[in-house]
Formats: C-alpha cells, sequence, structure tokens
C-alpha cells in the first residue's frame, strides 16, 4: 500500500489513519523546512526523516517509478580516468520502469485494498543482483516521495512481504489479500520494455488509470530509460527557451543566460561543468542571476535557484513551465520576496521582519507560464523591437524535465556532440556486469544431474552472446573436458537457457564448472564451482 507511509517529517501515523502527518511540537513543513537549511541545520526531511517532495494528499499518488542503481567504478588511470559524469547522487540512476497503481472495475469504481484503501499493490519483473530502488510519483510524473535506501534482489527471489513505505511504524498490509496477488494480475515485465507515465493524449495502453481519466502510459522499447542533460535537455532549451534567455541581450530574461554552455565553469573536485547546466543544476552559491534573500547561498537541499535536488514538485523551473506552483504551498505560506532581488519579505501583503524570518523564507511561483505565450504566438517583443518566435514545450518535453530533475540532474561529462549515441565513459556508460547464476549443478553435493541450468541478463548495452563459455573439467555430452559446451545449450525461459543431458550422471566425487558471459560493453561476469555428485555415498562404498 502506498498510502501506508511514514513519509511525513517527523510524522506519526494517527490513530483510524494509515499515512503519518503532523505530529505536534514544531511542525518541519511550516518552520524548519520551508525551503533552505538557513539558520535551522540540516534539514529534517529528506535529510534525516521523511521523503516528500512538499505537501500532498494520497489521492495525489499515481504510479511507482522504480529506479537502477549503478556504483561507480572508480578508474583512476589512463585517459579516460575519474569520474566522467555528474548528478545529485553521484550515482546513475536509470528508469526500469513507471508503473501506475490504481485499479478500477468496469463500473469505474476504485478497488480497495485490506485496509479499506484504494488498491496500490503491484508486482514486477526486474533484472536481479541489481540495486534499485522506489519513488511514488504523481501525474505528471513528479516525484511525491522517494525511497532513501537500496534494495536488491537475487536471481529467482521474490519479495512482496514490504506491506508499504516505511510501514515499519504500523501493521504491514497483507499482501495476499491484494489485487496484485490474484492470479489474473498481469505482472509488469520490466526486462520487455520500460512503462513510462503520460498524458492521457499520448496514451498507447488505451486503459484508465486515474478516476479523471486525465493520464496514459507509453511504453519504451529500450529496457531502462536514460534522461541526460546533452541528449535530451538542453535541445528542449536551445528549441523554446535560449531564444529570450540569452547573453546577447544585456540582461537575458529573469537573469538567467541559458546559452552560457561555451563557458566551462569548476564545481569542487567534481571538475568542470558547461555554464548553462551549472547554472541550473550547481549554482547553490548564487554566483549567477537573482540572489537569494539574507544570504550568500540558496541553501541545502537546493542547487540553484531553479532546481531543489531530486525534488522536480518543488523546482522553480518545473513551476514556470507548467504555470503554476506544484509543490503544495500557497505562496503566501512562508515569507518570501514579493519580486526577485526585492530585499524584503512579505507574508499574505504584509511585510514581516526580514532578520527574524530570514531563515524561514522561500521562493514564490510569479509570472506566466514559459516559455510566455506570446512568444509562442509570435507577438513577444525582444529588446530590439524584434518579433520572437518560439515552438511551446511539448507534453513529453515537460515529463522530461521533471524526471531529469529527479534523476538528480545527469550529465554526462564524456559526452561527443559529433556523436551523441556514442556511448563513452560518462552517464551512459554500462558500468555493471551482467547478471549470472548457475541453478544446476548447484554448490556441493548433488542429486543425480539430469542437467544444466543458468540464467543471464544485462539491462544496459546487453549480452554478447558468442561471449557465453560453459566449461567443465570432464567428458560431456559427447565433448572433451575443457571443451565450451555453450552451444549445446537451447532457450529455455526469458533469459534460462538448459542442456538437457543424454543421460544422468548418477556418481562423480568432485567436478568443476567454470561459466562466463560478457556484456557489449565489455563488463564479464564469472562462476567457477566445485560440486559433486551422491559423493558422500560412492565414499562409503
Amino acid at each position: 500500500s502506498l498510502y501506508k507511509r511514514g513519509s511525513y517529517p517527523d510524522g506519526s501515523v494517527p490513530g483510524g489513519s494509515v499515512t503519518a502527518s503532523y505530529a505536534g511540537g514544531k511542525d518541519p513543513w511550516k518552520g524548519l523546512d520551508a525551503f533552505t537549511s538557513h539558520g535551522n541545520g540540516m534539514p529534517i526531511n529528506w535529510h534525516n526523516q521523511g521523503a516528500d517532495a512538499g505537501l500532498y494528499d494520497n489521492e495525489a499518488i499515481h504510479a511507482i517509478r522504480i529506479l537502477l542503481m549503478e556504483p561507480t567504478t572508480d578508474r583512476h588511470r589512463g585517459d579516460k580516468k575519474g569520474r566522467l559524469f555528474y548528478n545529485h547522487a553521484s550515482e546513475r540512476l536509470r528508469i526500469a520502469g513507471e508503473i501506475p497503481v490504481r485499479k478500477f472495475a468496469k463500473d469505474g469504481s476504485q478497488s480497495e485494498d485490506p485496509d479499506g484503501k484504494p488498491d496500490t499493490s503491484f508486482v514486477a519483473k526486474i533484472p536481479a543482483d541489481v540495486p534499485f530502488t522506489f519513488q511514488t510519483i504523481d501525474k505528471r510524473g513528479m516525484v511525491l516521495n522517494s525511497s532513501q535506501t537500496w534494495h536488491q534482489l537475487r536471481p529467482g527471489e521474490i519479495r512482496n512481504d514490504c506491506g508499504g513505505c516505511h510501514a515499519h511504524s504500523q501493521k504491514p498490509t497483507d499482501f495476499s489479500l491484494t489485487l496484485a496477488a490474484k492470479p489474473q494480475y498481469k505482472v509488469w515485465d520490466l526486462i520487455k520494455s520500460t512503462p513510462l507515465v503520460t498524458s492521457k493524449k499520448l496514451d498507447q495502453s488505451g486503459k484508465r488509470w486515474d478516476t479523471e481519466q486525465s493520464s496514459g502510459l507509453r511504453k519504451d522499447t529500450v529496457e531502462v530509460y536514460n534522461v541526460e542533460y546533452h541528449r535530451d535537455v538542453k535541445p528542449i532549451l536551445d528549441r523554446s527557451c535560449v531564444a529570450c534567455h540569452t547573453k546577447k541581450w544585456k540582461e537575458p530574461a529573469g537573469k538567467l543566460a541559458l546559452d552560457a554552455d561555451d563557458e566551462r565553469i569548476r564545481h569542487g573536485y567534481d571538475g568542470e561543468f558547461p555554464g548553462t547546466y551549472y547554472r541550473l543544476a550547481l549554482d547553490e552559491k548564487a554566483r549567477f542571476g537573482h540572489k537569494p534573500f539574507g544570504y550568500d547561498s540558496w541553501g541545502y537541499p537546493n542547487a540553484s535557484r531553479y532546481v531543489r535536488k531530486m525534488q522536480a514538485r518543488r523546482s522553480l523551473l518545473v513551476w514556470k513551465i507548467f504555470g503554476e506552483r506544484l509543490d503544495g504551498f500557497s505562496n503566501d505560506d512562508h515569507p518570501s520576496e514579493p519580486k526577485p532581488g526585492a530585499g524584503k519579505l512579505v507574508q499574505g501583503g504584509e511585510k514581516v521582519d526580514g532578520k527574524k524570518y530570514r531563515a524561514k523564507w522561500d521562493l514564490d511561483y510569479q509570472g506566466k507560464r514559459m516559455p510566455p505565450p506570446t512568444a509562442v504566438a509570435g507577438t513577444y517583443k525582444g529588446p530590439d523591437g524584434k518579433l520572437i518566435k518560439v515552438p511551446a514545450l511539448s507534453e513529453e518535453d515537460r515529463f522530461t524535465l521533471v524526471r531529469w530533475i529527479d534523476l538528480g540532474c545527469p550529465i554526462d561529462l564524456d559526452f561527443n556532440p559529433a556523436n551523441p549515441k556514442e556511448r563513452g565513459y560518462g552517464w551512459m556508460l554500462d558500468d555493471a556486469r551482467p547478471t549470472l547464476t548457475l541453478t544446476y549443478p548447484k554448490s556441493g553435493d548433488n542429486p543425480p544431474l539430469e542437467r544444466i541450468l543458468i540464467g543471464m541478463h544485462d539491462y544496459g548495452s546487453g549480452l554478447e552472446p558468442s561471449s557465453l563459455s560453459v566449461i567443465v573439467d570432464f567428458d560431456l555430452a559427447g565433448r572433451k573436458a575443457g571443451e565450451n559446451l555453450a552451444p549445446l545449450f537451447k532457450p529455455k525461459s526469458q533469459g534460462v537457457h538448459e542442456l538437457r543431458l543424454p543421460k544422468p550422471i548418477k556418481k562423480l566425487r568432485e567436478g568443476r564448472i567454470v561459466v562466463t558471459i560478457r556484456d557489449r560493453q565489455g563488463n564479464q561476469t564469472k562462476i567457477d564451482r566445485v560440486f559433486s555428485i551422491e559423493a558422500k555415498k560412492l565414499a562409503s562404498r
């Protein structure tokens, strides 16, 4: 149950509810965690306890996003040394799928779970031996809350005992009583394709996913979905934003230049970054554009004025492209500047003490949706009096920008503009070994062996089938010891390959089997196993 959650910062679950809420005392949302950590120390929410990206009701819960997480290889030698990518998580996050979780009967009513809440159960098939995590998202694809740890499944393992998000604070929902546990439930196979939340207009499923019937689902043919600055975000900015946000003007619109990638700006030990990317994703110190009130930085967890790390719902950039504030607060909930650079704070239209409230201010949504309707219509005039016309952002453009922020603003520092499809050694690098398992024979003693069964998969660059090697140190299936048995294997099911032996091996004091497979990136996984067949019985005779 995605309703059964303890994600409210420093909250508790009141009687009669399954969702944590304000527990009394100082409410983190109203005071300490309004927008910035200035003067408050590290924020409770997102850093210590609770992972809500703003205020929201359970009705906003629409889908679960499953992220695959790749650890960072430390390549410290050669011409491609170092970590040639960046995001706010410092590790690659790739979308395995976005799964709508609400279920509807033929009459349009929403199905309920054993707790009497809307049934949000799900089952998904994902790659084994790969770290993953969850993000709960709304219909616009924006993170509502995020799991803040890693998870993992071994080959063949099934996990359905979670019962909820942070459900350890209450009795978990019994999965066996949910719709996802029923025989007729269709498992989401994230090995075959990547489902992605989209608008009703772009729906490819023909199914109902929400009460208003305003959302859709599309399936990407690739197994994992990547969003990266150079390949996905910069083309949107260049097409629809740069015309006004340009260094060519004495003062770019909003004091934000989005054609500054010719600049190279150093960011600590992380390296040098293109100027536009820096302004959006790294300018916490307020080096460019409007300055924060009362401080010389925007404060953790803000990456800049425009982006809040891993939280599209709380990012000004996203508010501007949708034309509304989206984090559940109103402009009057916290003190704020009536306009950027005003040098004073107001709340509810009344001026407040700037010194007293400077640690509790936030940003407001002001102005119009971007790009401006007049620029889309071609009636907007620049400083030189010339008319400006730009394409409007498409619905998928907005989904892309939202996902980019929620994945930590990924950028490939080994991107080759002459060959954008090239993987390189940055964000797009396949940095994980293939998944490989040897089911039979198992390590140690075995019953009579009738088959060799292996499973293998690679979600990144894909397996290199010709690299499969299965070697045993004894004669088998008409092949001499040391010969590759791989050509004798036949596909049995998705990712599973089997060699049926002409006759069972009933006795073997000790044997050795070595299985190896590579992916197209060159990463290799190897299993080296010693086993026996009825060795104890043989020894007793």
